[in-house]
């Protein structure tokens, strides 16, 4: 009777929940060499490392590995973007520069469907010292620049250097050693192909991703650590991120509603500026990831973390979505969490805990990580990206977890739904074995084309899913 009972709920929620999905839910059992999604839909790909760039330097060169971030700009009219590629690595090149990186990539809607159409060009971040391991950003149309974060902060020279396959130049730069001027936000001009200048006033730390409310002053900052503190750099003036102040976030208690900690803005401060926000009370998370808006809510994702032992948090305390989880002085939160911050009242509550579903058993949501959210037929959805910390406790299939595979999905969320758990997810696309899939995004105004990055899949794939690549999935609507 039990079993009767699972499966009628699993056939009403898949009724009930997800009939007005563009895509038929997806098996999970197996470990897939290739991109698997709905059979109805088809994907092509557009951009792939080792794919040729031209440089500043008026040479070719190939493409950097490690796809993370996708940024669509808006070209000349609706049938033509540039994507703006970041590169989450350290590797040494004399054509494209040392560290991290950042290609454009343009692209063009003909005969039905998104084609590379002109050359792709590589960002030179020269000017401001290098990059490492570009990850998340955005764009922000009204100043048409981009803001790049810097995920990693290397502790030495020698580990930017890695033996010569890193940054090959780690002298001083700007009164800070090479390795200090890592860690940071970059604005980057895409027309130009340079980047601008560092932000040091949004501090140092493992920056994820960045988001810049309408006001033009106000933005929020993710930090991929654990233990991570949520950020706010408020500028001093419209659009000009040089000069602002940069405060920490703490869950309100009844003695204290003030919810923000102004930081000190000492260079000494800003490249420690976690440990000094913990120092002075901030709340702390456990790898806060990626960022999206709708309305007056954004929509985090928190990968979460194996048994953390809260010694290293000074006077940090939990955020309050991890009390569930605290016993003994160590949290263990291993699936993650979407979490939902309002902008009005600066409430951060949990929207989604990762985990196994009640009534889908083979349904397990683990670690998110990328996001965006989409409008389809006056219905708002979150599109999440896993990026799965262990193959242990559940969170691969059983399969991938008897040969210790490495296997990320896609899900969907309806965020209509009052209360969701991991039931009301829906499994969209399932990554190359080894792979991450991040920077998924749509453009702006289309809701058909989808634009996800495959990262690091295994290179024993069959091509294309050997190498980091960028795709278009068309949802055929």
């Amino acid at each position: 009777m039990k079993k009767i009972l699972i499966t009628f709920f699993s056939l009403f929620f898949s009724l009930q929940l997800f009939a007005q999905y563009p895509f038929n839910e997806i098996s999970n059992k197996s470990i897939p060499h290739k991109v698997l999604i709905d059979k109805k839909l088809s994907y092509k790909v557009l951009f792939r490392m080792d794919d040729s760039v031209w440089t500043n330097k008026d040479t070719w060169a190939k493409a950097k590995s490690s796809h993370d971030m996708i940024l669509a700009i808006p070209g000349q009219d609706s049938s033509s973007y540039s994507l703006a590629i970041s590169h989450e690595c350290n590797t040494a090149s004399k054509d494209l520069g040392d560290g991290g990186g950042m290609s454009i990539v343009p692209i063009k809607f003909s005969n039905n469907a998104w084609s590379v159409s002109d050359t792709i060009k590589n960002i030179d971040f020269s000017s401001v010292g290098g990059t490492y391991d570009n990850c998340s950003g955005t764009y922000i149309p009204n100043k048409k620049t981009i803001l790049t974060a810097e995920e990693g902060t290397p502790a030495t020279n020698a580990v930017l250097y890695k033996n010569g396959k890193g940054y090959t130049d780690t002298s001083d730069i700007n009164g800070l050693k090479r390795f200090q001027n890592t860690g940071w936000m970059v604005e980057v001009d895409p027309n130009a192909l340079t980047s601008l200048r560092k932000l040091y006033g949004m501090g140092r730390f493992v920056h994820e991703s960045a988001l810049v409310l309408e006001d033009g002053k106000t933005v929020f900052l993710t930090d991929d650590f654990a233990p991570s503190v949520f950020f706010k750099f408020v500028a001093k003036e419209k659009y000009n991120f040089e000069a602002g102040q940069l405060y920490a976030y703490k869950d309100a208690s009844q003695a204290d509603t003030s919810h923000w900690i102004a930081l000190p803005m000492a260079m000494d401060s800003l490249l420690d500026i976690r440990n000094v926000a913990l120092r002075m009370g901030a709340s702390y998370f456990l790898r806060m990831e990626w960022m999206t808006q709708v309305n007056e809510t954004i929509y985090i994702t928190a990968t979460g973390f194996d048994q953390f032992d809260t010694q290293v948090c000074f006077n940090g305390k939990p955020s309050n979505h991890l009390l569930p989880f605290l016993k003994d002085g160590i949290v263990d939160e291993p699936y993650g969490t979407v979490l939902a911050f309002n902008l009005k009242t600066n409430e951060m509550i949990t929207l989604l805990n990762g985990g196994q579903a009640m009534y889908d058993r083979h349904k397990h949501f683990s670690n998110p990580d990328a996001i965006t959210n989409i409008t389809l037929n006056g219905k708002t959805y979150l599109v999440i990206s896993e990026d799965i910390i262990a193959y242990t406790r559940g969170r691969v299939n059983t399969k991938a977890t008897k040969q210790a595979a490495f296997v990320n999905e896609i899900y969907w969320l309806d965020l209509s739904i009052l209360k969701p758990t991991v039931d009301d997810l829906k499994r969209f696309l399932i990554a190359p074995a080894g792979a991450e899939t991040t920077g998924g995004t749509f453009l702006q105004g289309d809701s058909r084309y989808y634009f996800v990055n495959i990262q690091h899949p295994d290179s024993a794939n069959p091509a294309p899913f050997n190498k980091s690549c960028t795709i278009v999935i068309d949802l055929k609507k």
